[in-house]
């Protein structure tokens, strides 16, 4: 054991972390526990190689549910660090994983208080584990606390962006005034589900349902590593595909996202015996604008990450970096046969910032510098119609999503005519729903027009499967895609 591996021993035993007790059950092995949930520090050792450190946070009641895992290769003391601190965070805001605390606000809280109830009902009757509270919209601001949803009454809807202020870890939205005033507490809820998902469109990581159809070489042995993120977290996906064949597969989740996070990932399969020279390619696909294994993702300050030419450099096998919406549409295009054009849309509940990828002709379309798909300018160009009603207000029910979303698939339209549109939003989950509001932009005559539109509910599977069939393009075709 080195003095680093020391250092950091004494430091996760010396932390003062509220409500947990720390105990050191051996040399490789530490134990947090809090009421409502464990940590685990595990300590794995390599003769002539850096340890490697296990950090995983389980519920309490449930240990099978995982809501903190990540490996790292123990190298850098302030990475350890960083990233220990991510799992106490973990540890200490369990109201993200425990019950799910809802505020219900109108003005003097008296109706509030009723529909409360009537929410606190039906989520027993569908054992959910929510638990609703309503106070006048004055008191709550300046109580505050810590809650997951804040429910605002139409009446005070136009308050929105203070109370996002005042409560910046919620999600707050105003509730429709039809379900309001029907105190529909089934909309309702099924609202707020909409609104704490993690989980809609994301399934198992290794379901294997969907294949590659389209005719391609599939020879290759090629690691495959997703990158999604949601408001609340950060999800890491690795695969390795022998042929088509998943043989193997790991998650990494996090409250955060951060590119060395693939790099710990990478670093630490190596140590556990993984050897590059066995795959033919490695494949990535990340958020952001991807330009020759270079990622730009301003959003979290990522401006010129080398993340390709790094990891070749270092493992000396090839290493191929991707826009996941694109990946994503590849995905969809050869999993069926049936559509050869194509558009993949994709939306965050309560954001404005979209994705797209673009197929046409059974060919990704790129764009000058890889800026294809990405969408912000579009929806501001469209979308400055509705003047000072935030966009990130209508992002957050059904009916605004389908008012954000549909003039953009109606602009692909127009601009591609593709044979199919691809929506992986968990807010819209009626197709016929959103036809009908694009038609709003159709004259009768150019209805027939309108694309089949399709439902995506399993957005990491189509990334996965995406990314396997680039990086088998690029092995057996390594010339740049046609231009569009």
């Amino acid at each position: 054991m080195n003095q680093l591996s020391r250092d950091f021993r004494a430091f996760v035993l010396s932390q003062d972390i509220p409500g947990c007790t720390i105990n050191k059950l051996d040399d490789d092995r530490i134990i947090l526990d809090t009421t409502d949930a464990k940590g685990f520090v595990n300590f794995y050792r390599f003769e002539g190689m850096p340890e490697i450190v296990e950090l995983r946070v389980v519920d309490a009641d449930c240990p099978d549910d995982t809501t903190f895992f990540l490996h790292f290769e123990l190298d850098d003391e302030t990475r350890a660090e960083e990233l220990f601190q991510e799992m106490r965070q973990v540890l200490q805001e369990r109201d993200l994983y425990d019950t799910t605390r809802i505020l219900l606000c109108c003005t003097a809280g008296l109706t509030t208080t009723l529909f409360a109830s009537r929410l606190a009902e039906a989520a027993k009757t569908l054992s959910l584990d929510y638990s609703f509270e309503a106070l006048p919209l004055a008191q709550a601001k300046e109580e505050g606390g810590s809650y997951d949803a804040v429910l605002l009454a139409p009446q005070v809807g136009y308050q929105r962006k203070a109370v996002a202020e005042a409560f910046p870890d919620a999600a707050v939205v105003e509730i429709p005034a039809k379900i309001f005033a029907a105190y529909d507490a089934g909309a309702a809820l099924k609202l707020v589900m909409h609104l704490l998902s993690d989980h809609t469109i994301f399934p198992i990581e290794n379901s294997g349902d969907l294949k590659v159809v389209r005719d391609m070489k599939k020879d290759a042995t090629i690691m495959v590593i997703t990158v999604v993120n949601r408001p609340r977290s950060s999800w890491t996906g690795w695969r390795i595909y022998v042929k088509d064949e998943v043989v193997a597969y790991g998650s990494v989740t996090k409250p955060q996202h951060d590119l060395r996070d693939i790099e710990d990932l990478l670093a630490t399969l190596h140590l556990r015996g993984w050897r590059p020279q066995d795959l033919d390619a490695i494949g990535i696909a990340v958020p952001g604008v991807v330009n020759r294994g270079t990622v730009a993702e301003r959003g979290h300050g990522i401006t010129d990450y080398q993340l390709g030419r790094t990891l070749s450099k270092r493992y000396g096998t090839k290493v191929f970096v991707d826009n996941n919406a694109n990946a994503a549409a590849v995905g969809c295009y050869v999993s069926q046969d049936n559509y050869d054009s194509l558009v993949l849309h994709t939306q965050q509940t309560g954001y404005m910032v979209a994705g797209q990828g673009i197929v046409v002709d059974g060919h990704l379309v790129k764009g000058r510098r890889n800026f294809a798909g990405e969408l912000t300018p579009l929806f501001r160009a469209i979308n400055d119609q509705y003047g000072p009603q935030s966009n990130d207000d209508l992002a957050w029910t059904s009916e605004g999503m389908r008012s954000l979303v549909a003039p953009i698939l109606a602009a692909d339209v127009s601009l591609v005519a593709p044979d199919a549109i691809y929506v992986a939003v968990d807010l819209l989950d009626d197709m016929n729903a959103l036809r009908e509001e694009m038609k709003r932009y159709f004259p009768d005559e150019l209805e027939q027009y309108i694309p089949d539109l399709v439902r995506v509910t399993d957005y990491r599977e189509r990334i996965a499967l995406g990314e396997l069939a680039l990086c088998l393009q690029k092995l057996h075709n390594p010339r740049p895609h046609r231009k569009h």
